[in-house]
């Protein structure tokens, strides 16, 4: 669900949007900023990385304070996709990951982590 004012541009809002849940899975599972140095290696996610299977619920409500009504809608979206994604993996595992990205040697981690307690 997006709260996004009115929206004056459903183009631009979509890609906004669209931007910010790509942004939002790649940090939860492949972007990696300070172990890489060039953009190239840094885990940025491809278009084949991104579901193309998306919904995007708007709930539009003016702004009075806003430019004919909008709001901003670019960074909430951001918000949502790498907690989701950890706690998926939680629910999915039992295994908590507390940091990211959620590479598959941090999710191994953390499952041989419940392993070692539950055989304590």
């Amino acid at each position: 669900m997006v709260d996004c004012g009115k929206i004056i541009n459903k183009l631009v809002v979509d890609g906004q949007v669209y931007g910010a849940l790509a942004q939002g899975i790649g940090l939860a599972l492949t972007e990696n900023l300070e172990k890489h140095t060039t953009l190239v290696k840094c885990g940025i996610p491809q278009i084949e990385d991104i579901p193309d299977d998306l919904e995007i619920y708007y709930e539009e409500a003016e702004r009075p304070d806003g430019p004919y009504g909008a709001s901003g809608v670019g960074e909430g979206p951001l918000a949502a996709p790498h907690p989701a994604i950890l706690n998926a993996i939680f629910n999915a595992t039992g295994a908590r990951i507390t940091k990211v990205p959620a590479t598959p040697d941090v999710v191994k981690e953390a499952l041989e982590g419940l392993e070692i307690g539950a055989n304590a």
